[in-house]
């Protein structure tokens, strides 16, 4: 997995958190190692979330994790259990809201539902009676 590939995913993963109750200014630095190795931050401020692929001088929070865990934390809403450190205050700002992230792969299986319930309707053939048989 290349770095360019690694944040995209996480990018995804994180911009799914819901941080509307968060009103703080929170800057949260990854240091990623393994495959796709690089830095990047996710800068909470008014209930919103920023990732961008930068370094972050006044980062409130460190995140120093291998890749496929990020990652795997991430999907599995899990993301409560990598490693903080930094401001405890703002670490159990942003735990609780790691630790629901949207599983990415919840739009795949609706828009699987969808297709199987389209598919299942479909219009029935139309039945020829005998007068309009015998014309």
């Amino acid at each position: 997995m290349t770095y360019e590939e690694m944040f995209a995913k996480a990018s995804k993963l994180l911009n799914k958190a819901k941080f509307k109750d968060v009103s703080e200014h929170i800057a949260i630095q990854f240091n990623v190692t393994g495959d796709g190795e690089g830095i990047f931050y996710a800068e909470v401020s008014e209930g919103k979330i920023d990732v961008q692929p930068y370094d972050y001088n006044d980062k409130d929070i460190d995140v120093t994790v291998d890749s496929a865990e990020l990652i795997k934390a991430l999907e599995n809403k899990a993301g409560d259990t990598l490693p903080f450190t930094g401001y405890e205050e703002k670490i159990a700002l942003v735990k609780p809201v790691f630790a629901k992230i949207p599983k990415a792969r919840a739009a795949a299986a609706k828009k699987t539902t969808a297709e199987k319930t389209t598919a299942a309707k479909k219009p029935a053939a139309k039945k020829t009676t005998k007068k309009a048989a015998e014309k």
